[in-house]
């Protein structure tokens, strides 16, 4: 065996080394490609040094030879850098900057709110010989816990996709054709579909509670960190489970839920949202839900700020295939509960959104 196709072979063994290893070990396929590359590039290097010499070139040959030499490399250095994802350290510096500033500015509150109550006790027991005087007409006042800074004129649903991008979950999800780099996540544009607010927000929390249909295998290893619980408000985390509600597009190959930490046999849950016929949201409006069977028990809930409700029907094994009828300050739509009281892995659920009508006059 000659020394190049020795070398070629152990190249061959140390590129799958270092694909396999490097995919047990977690890493994304971007850089598992980015491993492979290295050891081609050992490869040529060493191959380049068994080379036969080249006949000496002159004149305007040589010239044409350095010319193209450099043309090649510099092809191959641009197309293969052009291949690899873009990172502007400066986007990712403002983001983390962004989350910072809010919790900075969190902090900062409880600051002044703890600074407002010293001076209050200094003034306490500065006057403490008047409040004992008036303390039978009236009690000292409770210090009002400042409310958080406003994201400025966000919306929750604009802010929970703020949320998003801040946190990079385009890093392994797709929604609108964009993101999924990693490509370790399901596509989320139907996601609202799907799951509940509640649904989603423990899913953040706990990447083990379900996991999406055919991808078993990222859930088993793990692909999504847990390391949200620790990072994200709880300001942020409603934000980002009401903006992904929103996401329903059934044309989008959103891969249903497979449930791991839930019962899914009892009950029927009927969630979305109330808006106007402009779109806009409609909070505290009160949605009521009723099986149309003999028997059947309703249930109803209020819309919160993005005009979000959610209900819970007593809906049994015998009520499959029942008719339930949803309405909002006359706005009506009804929908099948067509389950399978054999499943356990599917849960019980319906998205359903309302539009209501502009009051006349």
């Amino acid at each position: 065996m000659s020394a190049g196709i020795k070398k070629i072979a152990v190249a061959v063994v140390l590129a799958l080394a270092a694909w396999f290893g490097s995919g047990a070990l977690g890493f994304p396929h971007v850089f598992q490609a980015m491993f492979v590359a290295y050891v081609a590039l050992g490869l040529a290097v060493f191959l380049l040094l068994d080379a036969p010499p080249m006949r000496r070139l002159s004149g305007w040959t040589a010239v044409a030879a350095l010319v193209g030499f450099y043309l090649v490399l510099s092809a191959m250095y641009i197309g293969g850098a052009s291949s690899w994802p873009q990172y502007d350290p400066e986007v990712e510096k403002g983001k983390i900057e962004k989350i910072l500033k809010r919790k900075r500015a969190m902090a900062l509150a409880e600051q002044r709110q703890v600074d407002t109550w010293l001076e209050q006790v200094r003034v306490l027991q500065d006057d403490s010989q008047t409040v004992m005087a008036r303390l039978g007409r009236f009690a000292p006042a409770t210090a009002v816990p400042e409310a958080p800074p406003k994201q400025g004129a966000l919306t929750v649903v604009e802010r929970g996709a703020e949320v998003y991008d801040l946190y990079e979950c385009y890093n392994c999800h797709k929604i609108g054709g964009k993101g999924s780099v990693k490509k370790r996540g399901p596509i989320l544009d139907n996601i609202g579909s799907f799951l509940t607010v509640n649904d989603i927000k423990r899913k953040i929390f706990d990447p083990t509670y379900l996991y999406a249909e055919g991808f078993e295998k990222e859930h088993k290893k793990g692909r999504m960190p847990d390391k949200y619980k620790d990072l994200m408000t709880d300001e942020e985390v409603q934000a980002l489970a009401t903006y992904l509600s929103t996401l329903k597009d059934p044309t989008a190959k959103t891969p249903k839920p497979v449930f791991v930490k839930s019962n899914v046999e009892h009950g029927f849950t009927v969630f979305g949202y109330v808006r106007d016929a402009s779109g806009r949201a409609l909070p505290g409006t009160e949605v009521r839900a009723m099986p149309q069977v003999k028997g059947g028990h309703g249930a109803s809930g209020k819309t919160d700020e993005a005009g979000y409700y959610e209900i819970f029907l007593h809906m049994h094994n015998e009520n499959a295939g029942a008719t339930v009828e949803v309405s909002a300050q006359g706005a009506k739509k009804t929908f099948v509960a067509d389950y399978d009281p054999n499943d356990t892995i599917t849960r019980r659920q319906q998205s359903l959104d309302l539009t209501v009508a502009a009051p006349e006059g």
